[in-house]
């Protein structure tokens, strides 16, 4: 009988199997437009028959991110997608046994990685009203942590992490021997920026994304920030060519234009204000964090909105767990689109269902 990882065999996974093409899609953090048209066009237009037969090379977009981050080329890591990111880190620095140290509720692949190479997930909780206690998260890293994952902003509640906070876990960490990961997905809709940190301690590293603000999560590109020591292994673990031709060109066309880059963070701000204004005003309970999404709590049951909202050709994210079961999260977007959104939502949420 051929062997199968057992933690592999054993593990439990969820995914949305029908299709969400023809949907507002506003249940994934995504860019609900996509980039802009005419962008998207010139940049296909220079997509050609040779550069597809060609092995992909990604020298040229590792120079410009090391130019945007203010580090050398050999601090950077490109990976297939934030996703790979994670399982690089979990395949070279997980020791199995040991714990992975984070908060919940958070994004759920950190805890399917850490059962899948063997180690312990030990989350700490948010509160009812979404607070952390952060002297227990510190006093929770000891000689038995492996990684420490923080995510900055955490999806989808907590307050973004204060700077002192985190020097305090990256030296606690440090001192018991424990990788800390600063996940950084949503670091376009935030001003504050931990990536320095790679340069003033040894065991940091910071994932960024161009699948949330810069729109091409379908393209699964993002990458890793280090030291070199870090760097030089993560890549070793990493396929010969982790990212493909298409989303290596797109990559490069959004780091060579800013203004692009502006327009979206400015359509993504305008259809947020909007949203959170039609909250207030309607008086509903709701909750944002500097992400590109605000919870909501609704009247009706969640699952009963989510259903209505679906059949209006609308999704949204709701959860299981138990502090955020009466709660909907909305990714923002575009005041347009935030616009369709409201108007449904508020005719599903306060029309009656008595019989």
């Amino acid at each position: 009988m051929y062997f199968v990882n057992p933690n592999v065999k054993s593990l439990y996974r969820t995914s949305y199997q029908e299709s969400r093409k023809d949907y507002i899609r506003l249940d994934m953090n995504e860019n609900p437009e996509g980039l802009p048209l005419s962008f998207f066009n010139k940049v296909m237009s220079g997509i050609s028959p040779e550069l597809l037969s060609m092995y992909p090379e990604k020298m040229d977009l590792i120079n410009k991110i090391s130019e945007s981050v203010n580090f050398k080329s050999d601090n950077i890591v490109l990976t297939n997608g934030s996703d790979d990111a994670i399982r690089l880190v979990f395949e070279v620095f997980g020791e199995p046994g040991k714990k992975v140290i984070s908060v919940s509720p958070t994004f759920e692949m950190y805890s399917v990685y850490t059962k899948m190479y063997g180690l312990s997930y030990c989350p700490i909780e948010y509160d009812q009203d979404f607070k952390l206690d952060i002297k227990t998260l510190i006093d929770s890293i000891d000689e038995k942590t492996s990684i420490v994952i923080l995510l900055n902003p955490n999806s989808p509640i907590g307050e973004p992490w204060k700077e002192d906070d985190i020097r305090k876990i990256i030296k606690r960490a440090s001192e018991n021997g424990a990788l800390v990961v600063i996940d950084e997905a949503y670091h376009f809709f935030y001003d504050i920026t931990f990536v320095t940190m790679v340069s003033e301690y040894q065991n940091v590293i910071v994932f960024r994304t161009f699948s949330k603000l810069l729109s091409i999560a379908g393209l699964r590109i993002g990458y890793a920030v280090s030291n070199s020591e870090i760097a030089h292994v993560l890549s070793n673990a990493s396929s010969t060519y982790p990212v493909n031709a298409i989303a290596l060109r797109f990559a490069e066309e959004l780091m060579e234009h800013p203004n692009i880059i502006e327009e979206l963070k400015m359509t993504e701000q305008e259809g947020r204000r909007f949203l959170l204004s039609k909250l207030r005003e309607n008086q509903y309970d709701h909750y944002y964090n500097s992400g590109n999404y605000i919870l909501v709590k609704s009247k009706k049951d969640p699952k009963v909105i989510f259903e209505e909202l679906k059949k209006r050709g609308i999704l949204i994210k709701t959860y299981s767990h138990p502090i955020l079961s009466e709660w909907i999260r909305i990714t923002t977007g575009s005041i347009y689109t935030l616009d369709r959104f409201w108007n449904e939502f508020k005719n599903v949420d306060t029309t009656s269902t008595d019989c």
